[in-house]
């Protein structure tokens, strides 16, 4: 399991409701624990965090999820360079 620790989101400009984790390599991970699949219109508003997070600090960006996603947004996400984690603790 990939140990996370949960970081201030105030720096990069982002919603206080998104959340957001770093492990000991210092990338990114964008936390989205719903119960419903993630589908399109989530993995746009994950890669527009994902394109904010990069704007502040050249890093790698993850998705840390326990949802299932959508075949296209799988698709999508990888596409523009964003890996899905789903075995993973936050401290």
């Amino acid at each position: 399991k990939k140990k996370l620790t949960l970081i201030n989101v105030d720096a990069f400009g982002l919603s206080s409701r998104t959340k957001l984790a770093i492990d000991d390599k210092q990338d990114y991970y964008i936390i989205k624990n719903i119960k419903s699949r993630i589908i399109m219109s989530d993995g746009k508003k994950i890669l527009d965090i994902s394109r904010k997070i990069k704007k502040k600090i050249n890093a790698t960006v993850f998705l840390a999820t326990t949802a299932p996603l959508c075949s296209k947004t799988k698709t999508y996400l990888k596409e523009n360079k964003i890996e899905t984690i789903f075995d993973y603790i936050i401290s």
